[in-house]
């Protein structure tokens, strides 16, 4: 089933599209009406879910050219006030939204093979296009079990055949979310690591030459820094920096740090300073975990 998924907030919209795709379904994320508007307009799709209430106002602005059923999530139901094909109340167990998918599509013949083979194209992904830790581990992945790789933006995902149990301590090794799956007689891995490496949806996020939040937990992202003698100077600076604030009771995280820095710090003795220098794992709200523990 294609499906359009509408909803302003990140960690609910990333959730739901990473476990309606685990089930099956291809989805296109909207951020709000105007989104999903234009996604309607240039895209055909079996089912519309959307929270009703967006920021550039609620879903009925463009449920009008809408042609298929649609499941709309709010905290007040009785304010729905447009044809649907059912309505949830927030906040909706993931459980609850794929029973409700799964009778919408019970009736639906199934794609053939080769349809489903080469459907959604846009979650192909090659190593080259993702970031460098993402990319070694994904690496390493294959090279253990080969399989495929899917890139839906905030994730990615490998799947494999796990053809000898004595490779579970080297995919363990990776880090990530790691699932053992059976299919029929044959077990499959399942490694779900996140893109940027962020510990978890909400952490606010700041360049390294922005100003860093006064307290808290936060990220600091080397991705559009350079890689010169002033500029690994000027990172020093930034790991001094972060142990102040660390003494002080913050946590400070880093992103996306170029191999410049990171071969300065080894060189220095200042690897152990590195925090999240080569963490990648899962971010999905616990909300969303048992549906992900249990295919």
């Amino acid at each position: 089933m294609r499906c359009l998924l509408v909803d302003d907030e990140p960690g609910i919209r990333e959730g739901l599209a990473a476990l309606l795709r685990r089930k099956g379904h291809q989805v296109v994320t909207a951020g709000d009406g105007a989104a999903a508007h234009a996604a309607l307009a240039h895209d055909t799709f079996d089912v519309v879910v959307t929270d009703w209430r967006l920021p550039d106002g609620t879903a009925r602005t463009f449920l009008a050219q809408c042609r298929v059923p649609v499941v709309a999530i709010s905290g007040h139901p009785e304010e729905v006030d447009a044809d649907v094909a059912e309505v949830l109340t927030k906040p909706v167990a993931p459980a609850h939204l794929i029973e409700v998918l799964t009778g919408l599509t019970a009736g639906a013949a199934a794609p053939p093979a080769t349809a489903r083979a080469t459907a959604a194209p846009e979650a192909a992904s090659d190593l080259a296009a993702l970031p460098a830790d993402v990319r070694r581990l994904a690496a390493a992945f294959r090279a253990l079990v080969g399989g495929e790789l899917c890139d839906d933006g905030p994730f990615v995902v490998l799947r494999g055949e796990l053809v000898d149990r004595a490779q579970l301590p080297a995919l363990q090794a990776l880090g990530g979310d790691l699932q053992v799956l059976v299919r029929g007689a044959q077990e499959h891995v399942q490694l779900r690591l996140c893109r940027d490496g962020r510990p978890h949806l909400d952490l606010p996020v700041v360049a390294a030459g922005q100003p860093w939040p006064v307290r808290g937990e936060f990220a600091v992202d080397f991705a559009a820094s350079g890689t010169t003698a002033a500029d690994c100077a000027e990172f020093a600076g930034h790991l001094e920096r972060a142990a102040r604030r660390r003494a002080a009771g913050a946590t400070v995280h880093f992103l996306n740090l170029p191999a410049a820095f990171r071969e300065w710090a080894r060189s220095h003795g200042r690897e152990h300073e590195l925090p999240m220098q080569a963490v990648v794992g899962p971010r999905l709200p616990a909300l969303f975990a048992d549906l992900w523990s249990n295919p």
